[in-house]
């Protein structure tokens, strides 16, 4: 393994952290779940997390599939991965999202385990672009399975997360949240910087 695919490795589970972990997810839950049982809410934390899951995989493999039959460069891969985050991570500060408020009326836990939970709450398509990114540029049996660690990692995260989303809502509140989408906002533009660059840098060498 080169340095420059241990480096990304090494980066993968915080960026997967930002970009479908609980930063977003445990207010999104909590405003969802105001009035439900703890036996609804707690089906349907497991319900999106098992969607997100069976979603992510499906996209994976086929996204892979289809970019290694386009015969895509490695260096490419890379530089559309760098892209990808950067302007994910520049979306919210020109264009924020609104503050998410209670269950449409009408809506069952399932319904809502579904959409807005499981996508894109969780399985959203900048965080599925990159795994298919990275899993695609990532293509040794070691590589694929740490990737696969990673997401399993952060989804057991998000199961967790949302089952005490009540309670870290009401005890602490959306200001360490905000504090840390920032600090990994700042930390996204510069890895999807330093992808580019990495990117043109690995033109030349075999794919």
């Amino acid at each position: 393994m080169s340095a420059e695919t241990g480096e990304l490795i090494g980066k993968l589970l915080p960026l997967l952290f930002n970009l479908m972990g609980p930063i977003g997810l445990m207010p999104m839950f909590a405003g969802l779940a105001r009035d439900m049982s703890e036996a609804d809410r707690k089906a349907m934390a497991l319900r999106a997390v098992l969607l997100a899951a069976v979603a992510i995989a499906i996209a994976v493999l086929l996204g892979t599939r289809v970019l290694e039959s386009w015969g895509i460069e490695r260096a490419s891969l890379v530089i559309a991965g760098g892209v990808v985050l950067t302007l994910s991570a520049l979306q919210p500060l020109f264009f924020p999202a609104a503050r998410g408020g209670g269950p449409p009326e009408g809506a069952t836990a399932r319904d809502l385990a579904v959409s807005p939970l499981a996508f894109p709450g969780i399985a959203a398509p900048k965080a599925i672009a990159v795994i298919i990114i990275f899993a695609t540029f990532l293509d040794q049996p070691a590589e694929q399975l740490t990737i696969a660690g990673a997401v399993a990692f952060i989804l057991l995260l998000n199961y967790g997360a949302m089952r005490i989303a009540d309670w870290f809502m009401a005890k602490i509140g959306m200001v360490p949240l905000q504090v840390l989408g920032a600090v990994f906002g700042v930390l996204q533009v510069a890895l999807g910087v330093q992808m580019i660059a990495n990117g043109f840098g690995f033109h030349g060498q075999p794919g």
